[in-house]
C-alpha cells in the first residue's frame, strides 16, 4: 500500500534490529484509565453466620426474584436490526499499565519490575530539575524513605553485562588513583585525620547508603546510555546495526558505578625514621564500597520535547524511523499517531507511541506512581596496594 511506513522490530535472537514495512497510521488512543495496583489489604475477620431461618428464607426471596427476572428477559422480543447497518470495527484498548507485560515478551523481565513498582508507588515527583536533584517531591518535602529501593536490583545481576563489568574494573582498578579521586579523598578524610583507622559503616551504619553516598563517595564511573536513547539513535538511522536496548538499558537507563570509603588507616609522617610532624598524617585507603545509584523517573528536559519511548502494544516495542515518516512530521522524527500491523481489531496489532509525558499525566491523573532511587547492595573491595597520601 502506498501509506505503508518502515519501522524496526527486535530480533531477540540476534540482539539486533529487524527493517520491516507495512505500519499504517490509524485512528486510536492510549489508555490511562485502568486503576493502579493498590496496596494489599489486612483480611478482614469472617463474619459471624447468619440465622438458618432467616437465611433460607432470604435464599428463597432471590430465587424469587431471579425467576421473574429471567422471565421478562424471555419474553422481550429482540430490537429490529438494520440489514444495511455496516458492522463497527473497534480498536481493543491498550493501557498504559500493560508495557511492563510487553517488556517481558522483549526480554527485559528487570525492567518490567522497575516499571511496576514505580506504578504501585505513591505519588512522588520533583516538579523541577533542581527539585529532582534535590529530592524534593511535589509537596515542598524531602523524598519518603520509601522512594528508596535497596531490594529490587543486586550488583551480581548488573555485573552479568558485559559492559557493565568493564566499567566496573575500571573504576578499581584505575579511576580510584586518579589524581581527582586521590584530591576527593583527602578532602573527605582530613577531618578523621586523629582517628586512626576509620571503618565508614560506624559514621553511616550497615543499612543507610544514602548516608555513606553523601559523606564518602569520592569516585564514580558512568554505563550506557538509557532506553529513550537507544531507541533515539534508531531513529534516523537506515541501519539495524545498533544493539537494541537489553534489560539492562530498560531497568536502569544510564546509570552510574560509584566508590566510596570503606577502610582508611592514619599514621604519623615519618621520613628515614624521623617523625617530619606533629599534625600532618600519612592515610592509607584499604578498601572501598562499589555500589550502583540510579533514578528511575520520567523526566524530560524543560523547554524540550518529551521523550519517546518507542511504539508499544501488549506485543512488544517498534520504532518508527525518520526515513519512513519524515513527510508526516514537521517537528519531530517519528509518528505520533499510533500504528497498525495487521489488523487494527486484533489486540496487540497497534502500537502507541509512548513518551515519559504519558506517565507523568497518568500520575497526575490517578494521584500516584512513585519516582524513586535505586541502589544495589554494596559490595566491599580491598585494596592493594592501598591508596596512600598525606593530609594536614
Amino acid at each position: 500500500m502506498a501509506d505503508d511506513l518502515n519501522y524496526y522490530k527486535i530480533n531477540t535472537l540476534l540482539s539486533r534490529w529487524t527493517k520491516k514495512n507495512g505500519a499504517r497510521p490509524v485512528q486510536a488512543s492510549l489508555s490511562i484509565d485502568k486503576s493502579p495496583p493498590m496496596p494489599k489489604q489486612r483480611k478482614a475477620p469472617p463474619s459471624p453466620r447468619p440465622d438458618p431461618v432467616v437465611k433460607m428464607a432470604t435464599d428463597i426471596g432471590k430465587a424469587i426474584d431471579a425467576f421473574s427476572r429471567f422471565k421478562t428477559w424471555l419474553n422481550t422480543p429482540d430490537a429490529p436490526k438494520s440489514p444495511n447497518a455496516p458492522k463497527e470495527e473497534t480498536v481493543p484498548p491498550f493501557d498504559i499499565q500493560e508495557i511492563p507485560d510487553a517488556m517481558r515478551k522483549e526480554n527485559m523481565p528487570m525492567g518490567a519490575k522497575v516499571m511496576e513498582r514505580w506504578f504501585a508507588g505513591h505519588l512522588n515527583y520533583g516538579p523541577t530539575d533542581a527539585d529532582e536533584k534535590a529530592k524534593i517531591n511535589q509537596d515542598g518535602k524531602p523524598w519518603p524513605p520509601d522512594m528508596y529501593d535497596t531490594k529490587l536490583i543486586k550488583l551480581d545481576w548488573v555485573l552479568k553485562f558485559e559492559r557493565a563489568k568493564a566499567k566496573y574494573d575500571y573504576l578499581i582498578n584505575t579511576a580510584i588513583r586518579s589524581p581527582a579521586a586521590v584530591h576527593q579523598l583527602r578532602t573527605i578524610l582530613t577531618p578523621y585525620k586523629d582517628f586512626g583507622h576509620v571503618f565508614t559503616t560506624d559514621f553511616c551504619g550497615k543499612d543507610d547508603p544514602e548516608r555513606l553516598h553523601q559523606m564518602f563517595q569520592f569516585q564514580k564511573t558512568p554505563v550506557d546510555g538509557t532506553l529513550s536513547e537507544k531507541i533515539k539513535l534508531q531513529l534516523v538511522a537506515e541501519t539495524t546495526n545498533f544493539r537494541v536496548p537489553d534489560d539492562l538499558n530498560a531497568a536502569l537507563g544510564s546509570f552510574v558505578f560509584y566508590a566510596a570509603v570503606g577502610h582508611a588507616r592514619f599514621t604519623s609522617w615519618y621520613k628515614n625514621g624521623v617523625r617530619m610532624s606533629d599534625t600532618t598524617k600519612q592515610v592509607e585507603v584499604k578498601g572501598v564500597w562499589v555500589y550502583v545509584k540510579d533514578d528511575f523517573s520520567f523526566s524530560d528536559v524543560p523547554g524540550e520535547p518529551s521523550q519517546y519511548l518507542g511504539h508499544w502494544s501488549s506485543n512488544g516495542v517498534i520504532v518508527m524511523p525518520l526515513d519512513g515518516v519524515a513527510a508526516l512530521s514537521s517537528y519531530i522524527p517519528y509518528v505520533e499517531s499510533p500504528v497498525v500491523i495487521g489488523r487494527k481489531t486484533i489486540k496487540g496489532d497497534v502500537y502507541y507511541p509512548i513518551h515519559n509525558s504519558d506517565f507523568r499525566e497518568w500520575q497526575l491523573k490517578h494521584k500516584r506512581g512513585g519516582d524513586f532511587v535505586i541502589f544495589t547492595d554494596r559490595r566491599y573491595v580491598p585494596i592493594d596496594p592501598p591508596i596512600r597520601f598525606d593530609v594536614a
